[in-house]
């Protein structure tokens, strides 16, 4: 595999992850199976053909899509900060629970950690909303996301 190969993966793991992104977004808008289903399906669809792409594919990695699935379906608004921070905190983990599949198959431990740093930020952005909602549900889905791309990425 060429760096040039590495670029042109690396490139369609962010189309990916964009798309998942704006699904994510405007499943919070109206029509929440593009969120729940739609957007979740295409995360984990990029991640399992990088991984096929790499030679790294494991069944396992079909994990992930149930994992972002839960996650995608939690309600992400509620007036008591204690139940907003609940609720962002059960996302975060969700999406770094298909992160631990690939920490564990890949040895990417060394990923794992800042995806958790950059999961507790996410609640904390979250929570905070320092930005528009619409705009922000897509930054913190890119942010979650953006650790599980990096994964098929490791060097061994």
């Amino acid at each position: 595999m060429t760096e040039y190969d590495t670029v042109w993966q690396a490139f369609g793991a962010g189309i990916g992850l964009v798309l998942s992104s704006l699904l994510y977004s405007l499943g919070g808008r109206s029509g929440k199976w593009k969120r729940r289903f739609v957007g979740s399906f295409i995360l984990a669809g990029t991640l399992v053909t990088l991984c096929l792409l790499r030679g790294l594919f494991s069944w396992w990695l079909l994990l992930t899509w149930p994992l972002l699935v839960a996650g995608y379906s939690i309600g992400y608004g509620a007036d008591l900060l204690g139940v907003k921070v609940l609720k962002r905190l059960v996302y975060a983990i969700t999406v770094i629970s298909a992160g631990v599949v690939c920490a564990y198959l890949f040895s990417a431990w060394w990923v794992l950690i800042p995806h958790v740093g950059v999961g507790l930020w996410s609640v904390y952005l979250g929570v905070r909303n320092p930005v528009e909602a619409a705009a922000e549900e897509f930054f913190i889905s890119m942010l979650l996301g953006l650790g599980l791309m990096m994964y098929p990425f490791v060097s061994v």
